[in-house]
């Protein structure tokens, strides 16, 4: 390996700043900070707004560059600042210096290696945002640096720079089902895509406040989507017993899968310098370091091969993916769980061969994100399953058609049977039927039109719960509370994060009591009040809550029904809950309200609480050849967009989405719309504008005005069908949507551009450099053609796309 280059040295270390004063950010550039010094106010406890006595305000010093040794750390400068309590390096961390919320191998601050922009160096503690912010720019750090490596795909070449000393490969994941590649084929496309990532730009930043009792016990108030994974490591960093640790959630303002695991690392912050002060200390970061030193969607390339027969069917898939980790590991393996086993998509393919490997980078931390590895494989795949159509002479949507897995072909690329009934047809069809896409293709375009017209198409097949690989993490826990007035309190361990949890749960839980919503109160998540119930991803906020909901009440009713009855004059097995009174089944005209019956309990000291706990099925999955259930049940989706491009220009405009979603039984409909409005705007988003540029592993547009996500005026307009069935085993029936509204999005818009181009387009986002370039350097649909002679096929026509 090179030997580090020294004339590079005493760098200063980078600070997350402070609020109100327009400084340069913490890794270059200016913005705005607002005040952070508003009083707590009610119930609505935003970290930004939250204040203590005595509370301190935290800074972090952090890296500038990608990769390099730390010879040496100086604080001198920083501890002299007026109003500093304390500036801590790791030395000073009481428990483990880890915060890897799966693998050990991210430090809370660094030693002796930077691996990425971001890392910390050292924290800093002061009386005034101001003076953290000072104080942390004064941090020096001698910093040597390494080589470093940027490129996913050659990080795996041996003799590279390594990220990490067990080299640079973290795992590999495979599905391999019959004989992939030799399945009888008469056309071969081949592609490599490369698939960017994206910022989760939820409202408020990453934030939280730690608040200490002495040395033993500690309370973190946390934007985030997952209380204990920051309880979890917490407790680690301080040293402590998990009792000893409350994590309660403040109102999220979305989080999309970056307040995840991330929300973890600055309470841990946060915490050891609570510690070390015996004093409050809040800690929120400025949007540019946030950008910067966040998780991601993890980047992907990924190589094709199908084939298909000359009537179109799908003979073989072969996928080769390579996924962007970052410089740590974070849940990388999670997120390629499933993007190994969704690559395929809702299609029946006999012959199938998957590899997903992991790469560690010098780059951007990559992480969870609203469909967590399934929209950048289904990008590659509706690609692919594009061009096969065109290559075979066949409509896209009739190509779908024949492929669709459906009642009769239901089992997916693991060798798994889908319940029945399996819908991909039925969205396929009411998609299709809502976008106009007969009339639509049957109507003349102009070709020399400077805005050309496309629509596209592209489905997904979701994976409902956590993968089989963290069934472990699959649990949710529930508390019901029966007042003695027939109002009744709910805690859930899954959080809100804009997406309608707690709306799905009130809902829910007055279904199963037959009360009104009104009556029901579902607080926010603590630590203290239910058990760990996993995290809040994977579309399982109302699935897990609601099923361990509904046998809080199950366990609820074996008390309350015999009062009911007693009341009554029935037998217990007679009462029925609704409409706010308890009845006897089949004479209404006999009831009485729950609230007296609640009042009965509390009178005769009948305990009225009740715990609920839902685990899902156990499954059996073999990861050495990806046989076997990785979900207990899946929902498939489509949508169709139609967009107009400007062909000189290259800017896309996404007119309308009309997308059809197979969600098992609705809960709440308003709820499921958003979530269904939402996610094809984010999708929208990262497929055409939501560029991440990266230097050398630094973030170059770590702000709003730079990074282009979506505003009102840009949303396209969304029609919606709900495609409803029985068999799921969610609460009443219901699936999760909040990804599946996401995930065929961006494919959708692909396919519609090269539509409305003729070109083939193999990098997401679509970003006007990007298409001004493909039209530079592609003819419409310059197909190679050869005929090679291959093992198990007569001449096949092999077609890449320019």
């Amino acid at each position: 390996m090179p030997r580090p280059d020294r004339r590079s040295v005493g760098h200063r270390a980078v600070a997350d700043p402070g609020p109100r004063t327009p400084d340069p950010g913490p890794l270059g550039g200016r913005h705005e900070r607002p005040d952070a010094r508003a009083k707590v106010t009610g119930s609505t406890r935003y970290v930004g707004d939250l204040a203590l006595p005595g509370m301190l305000h935290a800074a972090a010093a952090v890296a500038p560059v990608a990769s390099a040794r730390v010879a040496a750390l100086d604080t001198g400068a920083a501890r002299a600042v007026d109003g500093v309590e304390t500036v801590l390096t790791a030395a000073e961390i009481p428990g483990a210096n880890l915060v890897g919320v799966i693998f050990p191998d991210q430090p809370l601050l660094v030693t002796d290696r930077v691996r990425m922009v971001g890392d910390r160096l050292a924290l800093v503690a002061t009386r005034t945002p101001e003076a953290a912010w000072r104080a942390a720019r004064l941090v020096e750090a001698t910093l040597e640096p390494m080589p470093a490596v940027h490129d996913p795909v050659a990080a795996l070449v041996a003799g590279g720079p390594l990220v990490h000393d067990g080299g640079n490969l973290l795992r590999t994941f495979q599905v391999a089902r019959g004989k992939a590649g030799r399945g009888r084929a008469d056309v071969v496309v081949e592609a490599l895509y490369h698939v960017g990532g994206q910022e989760h730009a939820y409202l408020e930043p990453q934030g939280c406040l730690a608040i200490p009792e002495g040395r033993s016990r500690i309370t973190i108030i946390a934007s985030c989507q997952c209380p204990f994974y920051v309880q979890q490591a917490v407790a680690r960093v301080l040293g402590l017993p998990l009792a000893a640790v409350r994590v309660e959630q403040a109102p999220t303002g979305g989080g999309f899968g970056g307040k995840e695991d991330y929300p973890s690392e600055p309470a841990a912050c946060a915490a050891v310098l609570a510690f070390a002060t015996g004093r409050p200390v809040r800690f929120v970061l400025p949007r540019e370091l946030d950008m910067q030193g966040s998780t991601k969607r993890h980047a992907m390339v990924i190589r094709h091969r199908w084939g298909a027969d000359r009537d179109g069917r799908l003979r073989f898939a072969e996928v080769d993916a390579v996924l962007d980790a970052g410089a740590y590991a974070g849940i990388s393996t999670v997120v390629a769980e499933r993007a190994n086993v969704s690559a395929i998509g809702p299609y029946d393919v006999p012959n199938v061969h998957v590899r997903t490997r992991i790469a560690y980078t010098n780059n951007l931390f990559g992480g969870a994100f609203r469909g967590f590895g399934a929209p950048q494989v289904t990008w590659a795949a509706e690609a692919t399953v594009d061009r096969l159509a065109r290559a075979v002479g066949l409509d896209p949507l009739e190509f779908r058609r024949r492929n669709l897995l459906d009642d009769r072909r239901r089992r997916i690329c693991t060798g798994q049977l889908l319940r029945r009934p399996v819908l991909a047809r039925e969205c396929l069809d009411r998609a299709a039927a809502l976008a106009g896409w007969d009339e639509f293709h049957a109507r003349p375009r102009a070709a020399a039109a400077p805005a050309r017209e496309g629509m596209g198409i592209a489905l997904a097949l979701y994976g409902c719960n956590l993968h089989h690989g963290g069934q472990r993490l699959d649990r949710s826990s529930a508390v019901v509370i029966l007042q003695a007035d027939g109002s009744v309190v709910v805690r859930v361990g899954l959080t809100e994060i804009g997406q309608g949890n707690l709306t799905a749960c009130q809902t829910i839980a007055a279904q199963a009591l037959g009360v009104d919503p009104a009556a029901v109160q579902v607080w926010q998540p603590d630590t203290t009040t239910v058990a760990d119930s996993g995290p809040t991803v994977a579309s399982r906020g109302a699935h897990a809550s609601g099923m361990a909901i509904l046998d809080a009440v199950r366990r609820l009713r074996t008390r309350l029904d015999p009062v009911a009855a007693e009341l009554l004059g029935c037998r217990r097995e007679q009462v029925e809950l609704a409409g706010g009174s308890a009845r006897v089944a089949g004479a209404p005209d006999r009831s009485v309200s729950v609230a007296d019956v609640a009042a009965a309990m509390s009178a005769r000291r009948i305990e009225a609480i009740a715990t609920g706990w839902y685990r899902s099925k156990p499954r059996r999955f073999d990861p050495a050849t990806g046989a076997g259930e990785p979900y207990e049940f899946y929902a498939v989706a489509c949508h169709v967009a139609r967009v107009a491009v400007d062909r000189e220009l290259g800017v896309v405009r996404v007119e309308e989405v009309s997308a059809a979603h197979d969600v098992g039984r609705v809960i709440h409909r308003d709820a499921l719309e958003g979530q269904i409005q939402g996610g094809v705007v984010q999708g929208v988003g990262w497929g055409t504008t939501e560029r991440l540029a990266v230097d050398r592993g630094r973030l170059v547009n770590p702000s709003f005005t730079d990074y282009l996500i979506p505003t009102s005026a840009d949303a396209p307009k969304v029609n919606i069908a709900i495609v409803e069935s029985d068999g799921a085993g969610g609460p009443f029936g219901a699936k999760g949507v909040g990804e599946p509204a996401l995930i065929p999005a961006a494919a959708a818009v692909r396919n519609a551009v090269v539509e409305a181009l003729g070109v083939e387009l193999d990098t997401l986002p679509l970003t006007p450099p990007a298409i001004v370039a493909a039209l530079g350097d592609a003819h419409p649909f310059a197909w190679v053609v050869a005929e090679e002679e291959h093992e198990h096929a007569s001449p096949e026509t092999v077609a890449s796309g320019r």
